[in-house]
């Protein structure tokens, strides 16, 4: 199940809380006939380029300043279309900003400006949209935010970046100005998709395989030429577990001997795992397979010293050898990865994926791998610390109701615990026991806390998801109540809601059944309750006072975020003009769907726009306007 951020309510609170104190500002004008960004400029490749601060050459239409700053190509013998220049910032730009605009004139049509930034993250980037004047001013956006640019130390130009070079090119630079848009929602992502299909059926070309000798491992080259060296990874249309392909890991680990083999994203990705809390991926194999066969793996940066995680066992993560041709989960925490090289620490910064040799048994193994992602997973429950009870859990009964507890320390009086099972678990060593008579006058509850009784912040989840299973054929009607606690606030417990509700069908005997509860439904029960950010617990209470013995064994308790169902997929890198009036959102120049959030996450209204028009009955408030171009946030007064 696919499960990826969309909370506006976070995002609206991050826009406006941790970057409040952020505002747009010129970087530099050149007015004072100087470059007053940086200290010293160093040409790259030296003396491709003469540059200085000259007369404003065309001072009309957006640029009527004095100054600007020139850039006449030399030609060097050696012309590099990515000639320009790198300087280190004098007041380096903290991470929280949108966007650079840079004011940009050219002599020749074939010009274009191109920037590179370092900081938490390196890379070159085009702007928005390419340069179309000639002799005339424009204005060309660089998107920090669309490039998931942090923090900004060094910057680059490449001021006539076009192949074949025209070395009688001149261009100009001015008003570099850096970009706070509090429009622009910040979102923090849940999940991070390194490899999901390669552009091509035959090789992935943003992968690396490396062997010695006599460990071998089938590769591909990028052309498909016999002489060319091969070093990719191979990709095949069958099996996949999504999409249109998966790649195929083909090896054979000899003593004496070594390989390894990278994946990384797409156009080289920069992936930011400071927020991330698992690794997952799916893997094939033909045959049956041993767990202990399958290779270490690690992670690597684009910059550190050390830019490589420490090395653990991908089999540590299998609970059993792997069955002919099944897909199967892997999940890692990153936690583990962390732990074994504790001088890493590029977290923010990570390029790629690496399997490489384990054990040494001279027999070739194939293996596919698919839906490799970086995932954030708020874990309330997975397994006990001890395989009779669960530490962090309460249970309350009031007679005649009747549920079966463990008291901490195995005395006969006192119980108040759940009960722990190692049969059957859907995950992990044991799961939670709940076994339970509801009868009429009595009452009961039982409460479900993390190990250590961490609070968890829902306002970038959208879900409770869990997982159920009855010994026996077990009506939905018969199932309990659910809300949630926090540990401050008043109220500071959820309204409740049935368990029944998110379930198709009663539940089959001895099937472990997954239920996902939007945390909306818990929160609109109760409009009073305000501690979204501070999660205790779940609570599972009496419903149907029925007499009847009932047991359910309870696993994999987690918050997370699931995608929004609906006719368009949001976008949150762009401003759009939008108000409220007259019961109608209007939108100028629009024709497309909308959807109106509450500052909640809550869909108030959604539809198609006709005219830049769509009527929804809203309350007085903040509301943000989501298109397929953008949003922007609406008051209505």
């Amino acid at each position: 199940m696919k499960k990826l951020l969309f909370s506006f309510a976070l995002a609206l609170l991050v826009s406006v809380s941790t970057y409040a104190q952020l505002a747009t500002f010129v970087l530099d004008d050149f007015e004072n006939g100087l470059v007053n960004f940086t200290t010293e400029i160093h040409g790259n490749p030296p003396a491709s380029f003469d540059y200085m601060v000259v007369d404003n050459p065309v001072k009309t239409g957006i640029n009527t300043s004095n100054k600007a700053w020139e850039w006449d190509r030399f030609d060097t013998g050696d012309n590099q279309n990515w000639a320009g220049f790198w300087a280190a910032l004098t007041n380096p730009i903290p991470k929280g900003y949108t966007s650079i605009e840079v004011k940009y004139m050219r002599t020749k049509a074939t010009s274009q400006l191109r920037m590179k930034v370092e900081g938490a993250v390196t890379l070159e980037f085009n702007p928005v949209n390419p340069a179309t004047k000639v002799n005339e001013w424009e204005t060309l956006v660089f998107d920090l935010y669309g490039n998931n640019i942090k923090n900004i130390n060094v910057i680059s130009f490449f001021p006539d970046y076009y192949s074949p070079v025209d070395v009688t090119a001149k261009c100009y630079i001015d008003d570099i100005k850096i970009i706070y848009d509090p429009s622009v929602i910040v979102t923090i992502p849940t999940s991070l998709t390194l490899f999901d299909n390669s552009t091509d059926n035959r090789f992935y070309d943003t992968s690396w395989i490396n062997q010695t000798a006599p460990s071998t491992v089938v590769a591909e080259s990028w052309d498909g030429q016999p002489a060319t060296s091969k070093d990719k990874f191979p990709v095949i249309t069958s099996p996949v577990k999504a999409g249109t392909n998966a790649l195929k890991l083909d090896w054979t680990s000899a003593t004496g001997g070594d390989w390894m083999g990278m994946v990384a994203g797409i156009g080289w990705t920069h992936f930011d795992l400071t927020t991330m809390t698992h690794l997952k991926l799916w893997i094939n194999s033909p045959v049956v397979l041993a767990k202990t066969a399958l290779p270490k793996i690690h992670l690597e940066a684009f910059s550190g010293s050390p830019n490589v995680t420490g090395k653990i066992q991908l089999g540590d993560y299998l609970t059993t050898d792997l069955a002919a041709n099944t897909w199967t989960e892997v999940t890692i925490p990153l936690a583990d990865l962390w732990a074994a090289n504790t001088a890493f620490s590029v977290k923010s910064d990570i390029k790629d994926i690496f399997f490489s040799q384990n054990a040494t048994d001279n027999v070739e193994h194939t293996l596919y791998l698919d839906e490799i992602k970086f995932v954030s997973i708020a874990n309330l429950f997975h397994d006990s610390g001890d395989a009779r009870f669960y530490d962090t859990s309460w249970i309350n009964q009031t007679a005649p109701s009747v549920v079966v507890a463990e008291s901490w320390d195995n005395a006969p009086t006192g119980k108040d615990k759940f009960p722990v099972v190692s049969s059957p678990v859907k995950s992990g060593t044991n799961a939670l026991k709940l076994d339970w008579i509801s009868a009429t006058g009595g009452d009961w509850m039982g409460m479900i806390a993390g190990i250590g009784w961490p609070p968890f912040d829902l306002t970038n989840r959208t879900h409770l998801d869990f997982w159920i299973n009855s010994p026996v054929v077990l009506a939905k009607s018969a199932l309990p109540k659910v809300h949630l606690e926090a540990t401050g606030g008043s109220p500071n417990v959820t309204g409740k809601v049935l368990l029944s509700n998110y379930l198709a069908t009663d539940l089959a005997a001895n099937t472990w059944t997954e239920v996902t509860i939007p945390l909306a439904d818990l929160w609109a029960v109760d409009a009073t309750f305000t501690g979204k950010d501070i999660i205790k617990d779940v609570f599972f209470s009496q419903n149907l006072t029925d007499n009847v013995e009932h047991i359910l064994y309870l696993d994999e308790f987690n918050f997370i975020t699931v995608p929004l169902t609906g006719i368009f997929t949001p976008s949150a890198n762009k401003s759009i003009p939008a108000y409220y009036t007259n019961g109608e959102i209007q939108i100028p120049n629009y024709e497309g769907n909308v959807r109106v959030f509450d500052l909640a996450g809550k869909i108030v209204g959604e539809g198609l726009a006709n005219n830049g028009k769509l009527r929804v009955s809203i309350e007085k408030g903040i509301y943000i306007v989501n298109t397929t171009l953008g949003n922007v946030k609406v008051a209505v007064k």
